[in-house]
């Protein structure tokens, strides 16, 4: 039963690592689509220069600190799962023949 939960816990652990890693590094890029898309909904695709620079670095922003949420709630899952299966794991017999 250990053992089941602890696979699960090691996929959720590493899908969240992945995805915080995805989003910080990804973040310049999400961020300038995410502001574009936004000058676009603007009146004739038309806005102040200082104003759409600080949407695009609010995005990036957001992105980053989801990401890093994400990539720190995932490593610690990892080291909760580490010392669980240590702690609590089965011991098995090492019988020597």
């Amino acid at each position: 039963m250990l053992n089941e939960h602890t696979k699960g816990l090691s996929i959720i652990s590493s899908l969240l690592a992945i995805a915080g890693l995805v989003l910080m590094f990804s973040s310049i890029s999400f961020g300038t689509a995410l502001g574009d898309s936004w000058l676009l909904n603007q009146g004739n695709g038309v806005a102040d220069t200082g104003q759409y620079n600080m949407i695009v670095k609010t995005y990036i922003n957001n992105f980053v600190i989801t990401g890093s949420i994400l990539f720190s709630a995932g490593l610690l899952t990892a080291i909760f799962t580490y010392f669980t299966s240590v702690l609590f794991g089965k011991k098995e017999n090492n019988n020597i023949v």
